[in-house]
């Protein structure tokens, strides 16, 4: 599996997420490096199983239109 990585922007983006949402469900005020941390972790512990689903998904989804295509190129032989 490659290794999952996120831009600067992407980081920020998600650690104000997970800060808005402790404090707004959670009552609980994550400092930076915390927040950091849980998305460290939240990195390695789940998003494998996020990165596998995603990649069956597009299998699937790959299938399904090589399915079609091959129905497509049937219709159109000369018989």
């Amino acid at each position: 599996m490659a290794e999952i990585t996120l831009s600067s922007s992407e980081r920020d983006r998600l650690r104000n997420e997970l800060e808005t949402y402790c404090s707004d469900h959670f009552d609980l005020e994550l400092e930076q490096f915390d927040a950091e941390f849980f998305i460290d972790f939240i990195i390695e512990k789940l998003g494998p199983a996020f990165y596998n689903a995603g990649i069956e998904e597009a299998i699937r989804t790959h299938l399904a239109y090589s399915e079609r295509i091959q129905e497509e190129m049937d219709l159109k032989k000369i018989l």
